[in-house]
């Protein structure tokens, strides 16, 4: 499966960019003046319009490879939402998205926000346990993965995608913590997680993984998780300007099905 080109920083757009979705109602009027209407799944999509500027030779090369490889708007490639945590229940640890091994997990422990959304997790066992998620976003994408960590006892708290791992310290204040770069080449998925050495307790909240080499302001999720199998250029052309020596700017309508 092809996706979009991420740039050569890792991320997806340049701002501003624009994001509408479309929902569709099929309706009737019947005889005797009442109305009828039935939502139509199939036509609900998201139209994006992405605006990039100072691409180099490599970036907009690659621009051009997936819409002469998708011909058009005839193919579909992988697209994320730029902006959105892109991990499913990220405030649900019990949630089936989430692999806890032997961790012991409690909701209803304050977070930064003075609510009662951040859990407490604790591992019994003699040694390290993850909480995990599989995300299918492609390991060539760069992406962050980030949570905000507190433990009563100083320690260490280490933040995995696939291969590679951060450790960080963690202790009784909260703080922000990440893991930046890319996963295991060539694969369809990665895996994030939070690893805790045998008989540590720590709390956490604000879970987030994203398309781009930086944490951001930390944005809840639900089940949907901001990636589009089903993306489609809404053009048969793609302008591209040179603005300098090496230096390209385009405009890209894409749409995806939802």
């Amino acid at each position: 499966m092809n996706w979009f080109p991420q740039t050569g920083s890792g991320s997806i757009t340049q701002f501003p960019f624009h994001r509408r979705n479309k929902w569709r109602t099929i309706s009737n009027e019947l005889e005797n003046g009442e109305w009828l209407g039935l939502p139509d799944p199939a036509a609900d999509r998201i139209e994006w319009q992405l605006t990039f500027k100072d691409l180099n030779d490599d970036e907009a090369a690659r621009l051009r490879a997936l819409f002469v490889v998708s011909k058009g708007t005839a193919g579909s490639f992988g697209f994320t939402d730029p902006v959105a945590n892109l991990l499913a229940w990220s405030e649900a640890l019990t949630h089936a998205d989430w692999q806890a091994g032997l961790l012991y997990l409690t909701p209803g422990v304050t977070d930064p926000e003075n609510a009662q959304k951040a859990w407490s997790i604790t591992n019994n066992a003699p040694g390290a346990q993850s909480l995990s998620q599989t995300v299918g976003v492609p390991g060539d994408y760069v992406g962050c993965f980030s949570a905000w960590v507190r433990s009563a006892a100083p320690g260490s708290i280490t933040l995995q995608r696939d291969n590679i791992q951060s450790a960080a310290s963690a202790g009784p204040v909260w703080k922000q913590v990440f893991v930046s770069g890319t996963g295991n080449p060539g694969t369809t998925h990665s895996t994030v997680s939070v690893v805790l050495n045998a008989g540590q307790t720590i709390e956490v909240w604000g879970l987030q993984f994203e398309a781009q080499p930086y944490a951001s302001q930390y944005k809840p999720s639900a089940a949907g998780n901001g990636i589009y199998q089903e993306t489609y250029f809404a053009n048969d052309e793609l302008t591209m300007t040179c603005t300098g020596v090496g230096l390209t700017a385009c405009e890209i309508s894409l749409v995806s099905r939802l």
